[in-house]
């Protein structure tokens, strides 16, 4: 980081502290390679493999995000992002998780079953036509990709056993997606890393949850669920990391033309309330 980039990151410092905005905690450690980056030690050994990386998160916001459809059926966004750093997202190393469609997440979360049925989606359609698990609550969890280790589990998107919690899926072209970006120790490089696979298990997304009755038992998700400010988010997570290069290969079944320019993996965990102020948003 040059002297003048130092200085301003310390000026924007003094201009955010004090917000009450932000407030949370969490983890989000694993291994990371970034070409041209300080996680590159390997390459310059001469090895292509990641370097370990602690993201150490001090920041945590939710960026609800309303559709203002008028069909009966909403789509609300909600963007959730956690900082190495108090400072505008342009300066920080930041992970990403966005949420296309607050409904969909409630549904799964909330789990509730129709004549022993899932009233949730099990599955979602790639833009390949092909069908992947989405949510599941069978008690196991998605395996991860280039070695990222999943304690022998595997995943049968069935309703064999009630978990504590569900597991969702994370692709770059479903409803859960996640992103990763070192714009804090590597800006120089502004390279922005996509989830290919993973998976994030909400344990409280607002109302959502209704763990106090049984899944035959459990109301409907209102078609205009929304997280009221307040409410608590709370979820663990894997992400695997790959840049466009890497997603478009993956989803076209083909040798990418060149190494991926950062890759790796991250999880972890975050808990934070959804509070409104102007530093959760990454504009002015």
């Amino acid at each position: 980081m040059t002297r003048a980039r130092a200085a301003l990151v310390a000026a924007l410092a003094g201009l955010t502290g004090g917000c009450a905005v932000g407030n949370g905690s969490g983890t989000a450690t694993g291994v990371i390679f970034q070409y041209g980056c300080i996680y590159d030690q390997a390459a310059d050994a001469g090895l292509d493999a990641p370097s370990p990386y602690n993201l150490k998160p001090v920041f945590f916001a939710g960026e609800p995000i309303e559709d203002l459809s008028v069909t009966g059926m909403h789509s609300d966004e909600m963007r959730i992002r956690m900082q190495n750093n108090t400072l505008p997202i342009q300066y920080a190393d930041a992970l990403y998780f966005d949420v296309l469609n607050s409904y969909e997440v409630a549904r799964c979360l909330r789990g509730r079953t129709v004549n022993g049925q899932p009233d949730w989606k099990t599955t979602e359609t790639l833009p390949d036509g092909t069908e992947t698990p989405w949510c599941d609550w069978s008690g196991t969890a998605f395996g991860g990709d280039a070695g990222v280790p999943d304690g022998g589990r595997g995943m049968d998107g069935g309703m064999s056993v009630m978990a504590s919690a569900p597991v969702i899926h994370l692709t770059p072209y479903t409803d859960v997606r996640s992103s990763f970006a070192t714009l804090s120790t590597c800006g120089v490089t502004n390279v922005t890393a996509l989830a290919f696979d993973g998976w994030i298990s909400f344990k409280h997304f607002g109302s959502a949850e209704q763990t106090d009755r049984p899944p035959e038992s459990r109301d409907p998700v209102p078609a205009d669920f929304t997280i009221q400010f307040g409410e608590r988010m709370m979820a663990d997570f894997r992400v695997v990391l790959g840049d466009q290069i890497v997603v478009t290969s993956k989803m076209m079944n083909v040798a990418p033309p060149r190494p991926s320019e950062i890759g790796g993996y991250l999880e972890g965990w975050f808990d934070f309330d959804l509070e409104r102020g102007r530093s959760a948003q990454p504009f002015p």
